[in-house]
């Protein structure tokens, strides 16, 4: 009977970002989840976690396994992304980041994954992620404003305020460091 009760998190999506990449064997993907992995540096993954990952994907629908013979070894499977998956990981890529504190994990991914694949626009990833991140902030500055002065909750949104004002500020260094001639790509 197919999984229905497994959330879709960042790992999930990176793997379904790797498949967009192309098909691989699930051996093929465990380096880039090594804490010195290009994507371990956000998001790190045990092997046995990585093929629960694929077990659930597949579970799913999103991704479609098939068995290939590697030459004096056993059958290794081959994971390809479905329709589904494509569209799953798309919408994930598209739709910014509400919770800011995620912005180091599943926007840094999603920033790879931007400038990897053909025909998605890294600066208009980051303009919309700006944006979000204003809306927050304007969320937060108002409810900072309505408590009391000094108050733990005062506190606890000033808090979460400057660290949204920060997230604002890398992300429209980045914006311009990327718009630069010569900006760097992942």
């Amino acid at each position: 009977m197919p999984r229905r009760s497994h959330q879709l998190g960042a790992a999930d999506y990176a793997l379904l970002g790797l498949f967009r990449l192309g098909a691989r064997h699930g051996y093929e993907l465990a380096p880039y989840f090594a804490g010195d992995g290009t994507l371990g540096l956000v998001c790190t993954l045990g092997v046995s976690r990585l093929y629960a990952l694929l077990h659930a994907l597949e579970e799913l629908g999103l991704v479609h396994a098939e068995s290939s013979v590697v030459s004096g070894g056993p059958p290794r499977k081959v994971f390809s992304l479905t329709e589904a998956g494509e569209a799953a990981f798309q919408q994930w890529l598209d739709r910014p980041i509400r919770q800011l504190r995620l912005i180091r994990q599943d926007f840094l991914l999603k920033l790879y994954f931007s400038r990897q694949l053909p025909g998605n626009d890294p600066g208009a990833l980051i303009e919309r992620q700006i944006a979000a991140s204003r809306s927050v902030a304007d969320d937060l500055a108002d409810r900072a404003a309505a408590e009391t002065p000094a108050s733990f909750a005062a506190l606890v949104y000033e808090s979460r305020l400057a660290m949204a004002h920060a997230t604002i500020a890398w992300l429209e260094a980045e914006r311009d460091r990327t718009a630069a001639p010569g900006g760097a790509p992942l």
